[in-house]
């Protein structure tokens, strides 16, 4: 089978588009439709080695072992949608803050993913009040051009009455101005919010000398995820592994402890860790202990 029936076979099967496979192979979506078409008039010899080194990669992922990475309703998580849903239904304001890792992330989405009537926000280092206003007038479908009075008025009318959650992850990264204009969107549309992020949300909600009161007051429920985890921590981190593994991975107490150990019962370095130490059973003798230990070496610590 030459290289371009090769191409058009992994496209049909994985349902992947010409603009997606060009992205992967580094050149235009026009460039890999005139190859595809025999119309290409450039050198040919770089972008078949081009396309060579992507089928080569996606044959070595369709041949690994994979990690199944997937939400797990542990206790902690459960009590974390259980806030979700009540600060939903009273339209109130909720957070949720804890160190990185401990699956925020995966409960906003698994939340988002339930009910649909939630915008579900992740913030990052550029948002500023009017960035963030205009992303949310962008979900709402109404316009998103003016000042930042202009914006906060478009939002509100848009959710006015409609019981709606707006759940924003990162959110420590939100500035004061970007937290407050939440507060006024909350109190004057009824809909609830949910913020999530490090530590140092409550602080932000706070102000350090307390002068943030009008915007803190406002919160009904706050879960410190940090504290939680330490009365749930083993249970929750073993079911949360069970369900990474594979099933023909034989489980066992020292193994269990392994993973516990080496991923210092962080969710997210415990994923690294389960895809890592998977993939490299397949060179080695299955999972056992020994292999945790080993590959959890090359972890940054």
């Amino acid at each position: 089978m030459s290289l371009k029936e090769n191409l058009n076979r992994l496209m049909t099967e994985k349902h992947y588009t010409q603009k997606k496979v060009a992205a992967q192979i580094g050149i235009s979506s026009a460039t890999l439709s005139l190859y595809l078409r025999g119309e290409y008039a450039g050198n040919a010899d770089n972008i078949e080695a081009a396309i060579q080194n992507f089928l080569t990669r996606e044959d070595d992922k369709a041949k690994s072992r994979a990690v199944r990475i997937s939400f797990v309703k542990t206790r902690l998580a459960a009590k974390c949608l259980t806030m979700m849903r009540n600060t939903h239904l009273d339209g109130d304001i909720g957070v949720l803050y804890g160190s990185a890792g401990l699956g925020k992330s995966m409960t906003l989405k698994q939340y988002a993913s339930m009910f649909k009537d939630v915008i579900h926000i992740e913030a990052d280092p550029g948002y500023t009040a009017k960035v963030l206003l205009q992303e949310l007038c962008e979900r709402l479908g109404v316009g998103k051009r003016g000042n930042i009075h202009e914006l906060t008025e478009n939002c509100i009318s848009a959710l006015n009455g409609t019981g709606w959650l707006i759940a924003i992850d990162e959110a420590e990264l939100l500035p004061y101005r970007a937290l407050e204009v939440m507060r006024r969107i909350h109190d004057r549309s009824g809909v609830g919010v949910v913020l999530a992020g490090m530590p140092r949300l409550l602080l932000n909600l706070k102000g350090r000398m307390g002068e943030f009161a009008q915007l803190y007051s406002r919160v009904g429920m706050a879960i410190d995820l940090d504290a939680e985890k330490v009365k749930t921590d083993r249970d929750d981190f073993s079911n949360v592994l069970a369900s990474l593994l594979p099933d023909d991975v034989q489980w066992s107490e020292a193994l269990d402890d392994s993973f516990y150990k080496a991923s210092k019962g962080n969710y997210r370095r415990l994923f690294k860790l389960a895809r890592g130490v998977v993939r490299a059973s397949e060179l080695n003798d299955g999972i056992s202990p020994a292999l945790v230990e080993e590959y959890a070496s090359m972890l940054i610590h």
